[in-house]
């Protein structure tokens, strides 16, 4: 694989499993069958745990062997993820200071992708 679909692979696993990992702890909110198969639900976790071992491998080997950017990079896609997430299915707004906090986020994550 090359640099580029390196990158992308991380990104699409990175996104996808915050976005799973959403439906999987405030799912039962809205759903009825999330409510109703928590177990089954945590079992579907486990190929997702294990695309993000390969994502994370994968950062860290780009990084030089640096493993922070790795943690701040998840933490911040799920943040984003989150704040999407919470307003299309919960019906959260965005405030002000989430708005701010997401600049925030975007800000941080050019700093780790580009701050040599």
């Amino acid at each position: 694989m090359n640099k580029f679909s390196i990158i992308l692979f991380i990104f699409f696993v990175y996104v996808g499993s915050q976005v799973f990992t959403f439906f999987q702890l405030q799912g039962h909110i809205w759903n009825r069958w999330i409510k109703d198969n928590p177990f089954l639900m945590s079992l579907l976790g486990v190929p997702v745990g294990y695309l993000v071992i390969i994502a994370s491998r994968h950062m860290v080997s780009l990084l030089d062997g640096e493993t922070w950017p790795t943690r701040i990079f998840g933490f911040i896609i799920g943040v984003i993820v989150f704040a999407i997430m919470s307003t299309i299915y919960l019906r959260e707004p965005l405030t002000t200071k989430t708005i701010l906090c997401l600049f925030l986020c975007f800000i941080i994550l050019l700093i780790q992708l580009f701050w040599k």
